[in-house]
């Protein structure tokens, strides 16, 4: 069991020396150098070395250079983020957002002025974000978002329906909508000179559903409807810490539904919308939330 250990002990350092050891260079003049060599060419070798606390970039002539070894020590002068080609910057960003939003279309001239306020109303909402993505560069990225819109207004009591044969039933007026956005966004991410904070935009194309789960008087009514919808965004995210920030964020959401069902519970019918009267989805959001960056 010990000799065992001891070679996996011995495996074990030999595989991690490499990603901390640094090269030698021996100038022709017998001086030592603790480096880390970026590229060999013909007539120059470039490396990165620590000089009084100060990281430099230069290179010396192969004329110049006795000797020259890789993975030499088994120490690191220059910090990995310090060497050309091998900058460190978070890869994965997780944001959780939520807020403000308000739905941009015009109330339809179809609708009663006595309700015009009540519609008003079913205009603004709040919503919540959730989008993963992956940086495959310091400033692009690809990744995927999920968006939900939820408004709701109600009248009770104050509602009548007037039937063909003459009656007259009071009862609620009620709308509950939810909007949700699904699909892949594309972002792009500009640090300031500290690398903690940083400028975001993001466009994405994706699938929009909507539902609105209400009734008017004793008649329930379930429609729903879907579309292609895009996302665009511009915020701007504040570091708390190595991996959280805080972000603020300013989004417009577009979509447009041409066909919707409607369902009492019973019976199910589907509405063809002409040119003039497409459901227009399009809102603008504004939300504050929690980012992790790793």
């Amino acid at each position: 069991m010990k000799t065992i250990s001891f070679i996996m002990l011995t495996l074990f350092v030999a595989l991690a020396i490499p990603s901390q050891a640094q090269d030698l260079i021996v100038t022709s003049e017998g001086d030592s150098i603790n480096c880390k060599i970026t590229k060999v060419k013909a007539d120059n070798i470039y490396f990165t070395f620590n000089h009084k606390d100060e990281i430099r970039n230069t290179l010396l002539p192969v004329n110049q250079v006795n000797y020259y070894q890789i993975n030499y020590y088994s120490t690191a002068e220059v910090p990995a983020d310090k060497i050309p080609g091998k900058e460190i910057y978070p890869h994965f960003r997780l944001a959780i957002s939520g807020g403000w939003s308000y739905r941009t279309a015009k109330i339809s001239p179809d609708i009663p002025f006595d309700f015009t306020d009540y519609y008003n109303k079913l205009k603004s909402g709040f919503h919540y974000d959730i989008d993963a993505s992956y940086y495959f560069t310091e400033m692009l990225a690809v990744g995927l978002k999920y968006n939900e819109f939820l408004s709701s207004n109600k009248i009770i009591g104050n509602v009548y329906v007037t039937y063909p044969d003459g009656t007259t039933q009071y009862g609620d007026l009620n709308d509950n909508i939810r909007i949700k956005f699904i699909g892949p966004t594309l972002s792009a991410r500009l640090f300031n000179s500290t690398k903690k904070n940083y400028l975001l935009m993001e466009l994405g194309l994706g699938y929009m559903d909507y539902r609105d789960k209400g009734g008017l008087v004793s008649i329930p009514a379930i429609i729903k409807g879907s579309t292609l919808g895009s996302y665009w965004s511009i915020g701007y995210d504040f570091g708390l810490s190595k991996d959280f920030a805080l972000g603020f964020q300013l989004s417009l959401l577009t979509g447009q539904l041409y066909q919707y069902t409607v369902s009492d519970g019973i019976t199910t019918k589907t509405v063809k919308l002409d040119n003039n009267s497409y459901e227009n989805l399009a809102r603008i959001d504004l939300s504050i939330g929690l980012r992790f960056n790793k």
